[in-house]
């Protein structure tokens, strides 16, 4: 009876849905979905995973770098359907987007949020143009994304009830998510936080709860660190100390909520200020409702806390890690949930507006701000449309890619991957996504114990091709100085060398 009264309620949530499925498999039809570096690691785990082998990545070593939940979803989804992933990828992303789009529904219903707003915010999830990044590429965001709403979801029941039944089950996706990404550890803190500070719960049952969903909700990273330093003698893997001042991340965070904004072209000329003032009033909301005890509806306390729980972290790790600069991907996580913050204040702003004139001009500021973003989004679409219609998605789906004369050769000739030497290139993912062929990674510059041991290797092939962009790893010109360089084939976007020193 509640599930039939749960999908009546939200007819329009699977509307919406249906509409944000049908986008992914629009934006993805020429090429199929964007591969990234990342995607290869991911996929090639999930590969070995398949063949009995274990998390190992395609350079035939063990995947480190990433948690093992996403891959281990990759190669469920690849058994089930006895297909590889990337034939299918744009409709599993599809049906993933729509989970997302339906949950985030289901959430606005439960909390009884007037129809009109729950449309609203339903057109701005679907029309995102930073959500349709994450659902037309390859990556493990469009996973987590989803499990921080069913992690939400759950909150809705556990701090309205705090029964062990739902704590059991907060603690479970919690897990889940940390295993997903690092960054997961977010949704454990933000579980950590809202227990510590519920003002319902005794001390002996609040650090009994504590207990109980710290245990169950690092369980798995656990797990998996220890399997990681089993296997390599570290955690997470090599990371580098981060180059990059807080400041400037800041400032990375501004330009990211710009491009959610509406009048992005304004706000993007003081991207510091936008970060700033986005990160101060999510701290002061925090102090306000948390520190001065205030009654707060459940899922603002949940929404509010993550949000800055996540912008803190990633400025955080951003300016102790080296990794890409924050952008789009790295944040997409707390789009919804600061929807959903946002969308509390304009129904709280508006009820304690008395007076019918100011009331309907606020009515009316709001519906022009609504319409101006989902015109910018729109237009952000329709530009991105126009790319992928034209050359796909950027990454080793698209048609410089596809069109490659030295994969196409490779592709159809492998002896010159199996001499018995080491295979080394400058895009050995790309060479892996189209041959299916292990090789090994070029050293980073900043790695000189791995530089040293290039070096000295007696004798190997290097495939260099010319359309990978990786500023990280050793150049050409490096590799020349201590290695003859002996030209195999030559193509028009690249090379394959064998390489023996000088």
């Amino acid at each position: 009876m509640n599930q039939l009264r749960l999908l009546k309620n939200n007819i329009d949530s699977f509307c919406a849905a249906v509409v944000g499925m049908l986008l992914i498999v629009v934006f993805t039809n020429h090429g199929g979905v964007g591969i990234s570096p990342d995607s290869i690691y991911y996929k090639s785990a999930a590969d070995s995973l398949l063949k009995g082998q274990g998390y190992y990545q395609f350079d035939e070593t063990p995947l480190i770098l990433f948690p093992l939940c996403y891959p281990s979803f990759l190669a469920l989804v690849q058994f089930v359907f006895r297909q590889d992933v990337f034939l299918f990828a744009p409709y599993l992303n599809g049906v993933l987007f729509a989970a997302v789009i339906f949950l985030s529904g289901c959430i606005l219903e439960k909390i009884n949020q007037a129809k009109w707003l729950k449309w609203f915010l339903l057109l701005l999830i679907v029309a995102s143009p930073g959500l349709l990044e994450i659902y037309t590429m390859l990556w493990s965001e469009s996973l987590f994304i989803l499990e921080i709403l069913f992690f939400i979801w759950v909150g809705l029941f556990y701090f309205n009830s705090y029964s062990i039944k739902h704590l059991l089950l907060l603690a479970i996706v919690a897990a889940i998510a940390f295993e997903t990404r690092l960054a997961g550890i977010t949704v454990v803190i933000t579980g950590g936080l809202l227990i510590l500070f519920v003002s319902e719960l005794r001390l002996d049952k609040k650090i009994k709860h504590l207990f109980i969903f710290g245990t169950i909700a690092c369980s798995l990273i656990s797990v998996n660190l220890l399997r990681n330093y089993l296997l390599s003698a570290s955690l997470t893997g090599v990371r580098q100390k981060g180059e990059t001042p807080f400041a400037e991340n800041l400032k990375y965070v501004g330009n990211v909520l710009s491009d959610w904004l509406p009048f992005s072209t304004i706000s993007k000329g003081y991207p510091l200020w936008v970060g700033l003032a986005f990160l101060t009033i999510l701290f002061v909301v925090f102090m306000y409702r948390f520190a001065k005890n205030k009654p707060h509806p459940t899922l603002e306390k949940i929404a509010n806390i993550f949000t800055l729980v996540y912008v803190l972290f990633m400025l955080l790790s951003a300016t102790f890690s080296k990794y890409e600069t924050i952008n789009n991907r790295l944040l997409s996580p707390f789009f919804i949930p600061c929807l959903f913050t946002l969308s509390f204040y304009m129904t709280g702003w508006f009820k304690l507006i008395r007076t019918p004139l100011i009331k309907t001009g606020f009515l009316i500021f709001s519906i022009l701000i609504g319409a101006a973003t989902l015109l910018q989004y729109y237009k952000v679409n329709l530009d991105t449309y126009q790319e992928n219609k034209e050359g796909g998605i950027g990454g080793y789906t698209d048609d410089d890619w596809v069109n490659s004369e030295a994969l196409a050769f490779l592709q159809k000739d492998k002896t010159l991957l199996k001499k018995g030497m080491p295979v080394y290139s400058n895009a050995s993912h790309a060479v892996y996504f189209y041959t299916g062929e292990h090789l090994s990674i070029l050293p980073e510059k900043a790695h000189l114990k791995d530089l040293d041991k290039f070096n000295k290797l007696p004798s190997f092939l290097l495939i260099w091709l010319n359309n990978e962009d990786n500023e990280s790893i050793i150049t050409l010109e490096t590799i020349k100085q201590h290695q003859n360089l002996t030209i195999l084939k030559e193509f028009k976007d690249g090379f394959i060398y064998q390489c023996s020193p000088k």
